[in-house]
């Protein structure tokens, strides 16, 4: 397939995937350390193999598979820690709208069963919301308008987040 996809210059999203499906049951659980290089070491051995198949730079994007072989912790880990993904230098796609893991977390507010699909819209808001401000410029999500009303809420947010100037009055870095 990248042989093909270099050939007609399509665009490609590499996804990390924690094992394969079969695996996901019996995986054990990793600190956010491991699982965050296990991700990175992941997506740039097929940036690598994208860029010798001959995939131009600009046709590539990243995701780090929120829910493919991820055990519900390791999710919000990777969440939290999705910035490190940016030196591999390309954008950073998200698909984190209605995922089981935020099911899960909502559980307790459900009657101690998971939230049900349709009802899992305000924390996947929430959860892109947060993509957003650790690096995601792609997100994948079902309701669009709250989508792009809370995109541009981080977005808006995104360049005081980066910026840290010292205030002599009252000294200190904001």
């Amino acid at each position: 397939m990248p042989a093909v996809c270099a050939e007609y210059g399509c665009g490609v999203v590499l996804m990390h995937t924690r094992g394969r499906p079969d695996e996901w049951a019996e995986q054990e659980p990793l600190p956010p350390c491991r699982l965050m290089s296990q991700v990175r070491t992941g997506l740039a051995v097929c940036l690598k193999r994208a860029h010798m198949a001959g995939i131009a730079d600009e046709a590539i994007v990243l995701d780090p598979g929120y829910g493919f072989g991820k055990l519900q912790e390791e999710n919000y880990a990777l969440l939290a820690r999705q910035h490190q993904l940016l030196f591999l230098g390309r954008p950073i796609l998200v698909g984190v709208s209605r995922k089981s893991f935020l099911g899960k977390t909502l559980a307790e507010i459900h009657q101690g069963v998971d939230a049900p699909v349709n009802a899992r819209e305000a924390a996947s808001l929430a959860a892109m919301t947060g993509a957003i401000l650790q690096g995601a410029s792609i997100v994948r999500v079902h309701a669009v308008r709250p989508a792009v009303e809370a995109a541009r809420i981080a977005d808006a947010m995104l360049p005081a987040l980066h910026r840290h100037e010292f205030h002599a009055e009252a000294g200190c870095f904001c």
